[in-house]
């Protein structure tokens, strides 16, 4: 905002000092302020400085006056002079003004404020968040500007990070509303009305196996399901049988964002699963006359179908939910696959102070970052995301080959945001009979099981079954 007159930017003194005045008087509003605005949404520095004394002064239990602010105002604001609009070229320069503007003059200024205006502080709160929202967008779209100018960065870049950066501060200005619990009660019993009206009890996604609706109802709304194994295990076979199921014999609309394999490779995998042509034969090319009837009776299977492959071997957060965004507005969408987490990176607007290359002080930290941001795309989509995950290689030394929640590869983060978890793993290792079992090992809102599949890797196909009525056969 350099090439802004200072007129010409959003801001409003009169509300900056009107609130700081009657904090100044009245330290039983300081939580409802505090929960409304933050000292980077003030404009003047020296109001920056302030407001963020009054908040160390609450955090430390000490009551705000002139006399305590003062002196804990002049400790922290040189210390944010960095994250300023850098009021003047040189420190001595920006040090003489802040020092004078923190004089008793001032205080006494804040405190003498007209009560009619002090009155309306939450009024004056909202003035100073609105000022902030404009300041930052004009921000936003100055970095536009000179990406475009300098041409660094592909043109879907720049607008893919754009609408990421305006969805975020759009989002700043969402109060948090809140509900009294009695009124929920209306809500929760229309949606018992509905699941009693359902034959088998499946309000969400049907996935068409049996075993998975029954435990889960199917997969909700908002819910973000970890599919989790090491390699070699069938994760993205698994989760391509549940998106065939889901898209292609339920008719919902859906899509398979995949970071490793390319799409082809995905829809052969389908059609070898729908015709029972083993991948080899598909691969080769040797195929008799009857197989490629099969192929072709196959691919019949999936015309028309809503099952969107998006092949991206770098996503970042903000293509995630700009290309769902696009698919939802012009396809619609009721469910989200991604193949594989780990393999995803947050994108250049969401580094943080870490010293590393990509903005983030470990790999860790970066994905409890995307974690974080998946499971609130689920909830703006309102749909159910399945998000692919690695987990360590430990798991392969031990006896029992089930992993452990804490065996999910930067698994903190992923571990407290996921709804569901679900472990894939080959119930015999010392026999290849083909048995698989999808361990659910968290489940926020239902138990936890494990359920039995036979897995084809050849054609790429899982199947429920009961290896209990096998054996007894």
């Amino acid at each position: 905002m350099a090439d802004i007159k200072e007129e010409k930017i959003p801001h409003n003194y009169e509300a900056e000092q009107a609130v700081l005045g009657r904090l100044l008087q009245d330290n039983s509003i300081i939580d409802e302020v505090f929960a409304t605005i933050s000292y980077d949404m003030f404009y003047s520095p020296i109001n920056q400085a302030i407001f963020a004394s009054i908040g160390e002064l609450r955090n430390e239990g000490t009551q705000s006056d002139k006399i305590t602010v003062k002196d804990q105002a002049k400790k922290i604001s040189y210390t944010m002079q960095d994250k300023v609009d850098r009021i003047k070229d040189t420190a001595k320069k920006r040090d003489g003004i802040l020092e004078s503007s923190l004089s008793n003059e001032y205080f006494e200024e804040l405190l003498n404020i007209d009560p009619y205006f002090s009155g309306n502080i939450m009024d004056y709160c909202h003035i100073i968040k609105e000022k902030y929202i404009l300041r930052e967008a004009i921000k936003i779209a100055s970095r536009v500007i000179s990406s475009c100018q300098e041409g660094s960065d592909e043109a879907e870049t720049i607008c893919n990070t754009a609408q990421d950066d305006f969805f975020r501060l759009s989002s700043t200005n969402n109060e948090k509303s809140y509900v009294r619990a009695d009124e929920l009660l209306g809500s929760i019993f229309e949606g018992i009305e509905i699941a009693n009206k359902t034959p088998d009890g499946i309000t969400g996604v049907r996935t068409s196996f049996k075993e998975l609706d029954n435990i889960t109802a199917g997969l909700q709304k908002t819910d973000m399901i970890i599919l989790a194994g090491r390699p070699g295990q069938g994760k993205t076979t698994f989760a391509l049988n549940l998106a065939y199921n889901i898209c292609g014999k339920n008719n919902y609309s859906g899509a398979f964002f995949s970071l490793e394999m390319t799409d082809q490779q995905l829809v052969k995998k389908v059609v070898s699963d729908l015709s029972r042509v083993p991948m080899d034969n598909i691969r080769s090319g040797n195929i008799s006359e009857t197989a490629m009837d099969d192929l072709l009776q196959a691919s019949r299977l999936l015309d028309k179908k809503k099952l969107f492959i998006v092949d991206n071997s770098y996503l970042t957060i903000a293509e995630l939910r700009n290309r769902c965004m696009k698919i939802q507005k012009k396809e619609g969408l009721d469910i989200v696959f991604i193949d594989y987490l780990q393999l995803m990176h947050a994108g250049a607007n969401y580094r943080n102070s870490g010293n590393t290359k990509n903005g983030f002080a470990s790999r860790q930290e970066e994905i409890a970052e995307i974690s974080r941001n998946i499971k609130g795309l689920a909830k703006e989509l309102n749909v159910p995301i399945v998000a692919l995950s690695q987990v360590n290689r430990e798991v392969d030394s031990r006896k029992t080959p089930v992993p452990q929640l804490s065996d999910i590869r930067e698994s903190g983060a992923i571990e407290q945001d996921a709804d569901i978890i679900m472990f894939i793993s080959h119930g015999n290792k010392e026999e290849d009979d083909g048995s698989v079992d999808i361990t659910i090992a968290k489940h926020r809102n239902g138990r936890q099981a494990t359920i039995n599949f036979r897995f084809d890797k050849s054609t790429s196909s899982f199947n429920e079954w009961d290896r209990t009525k096998n054996a007894n056969s």
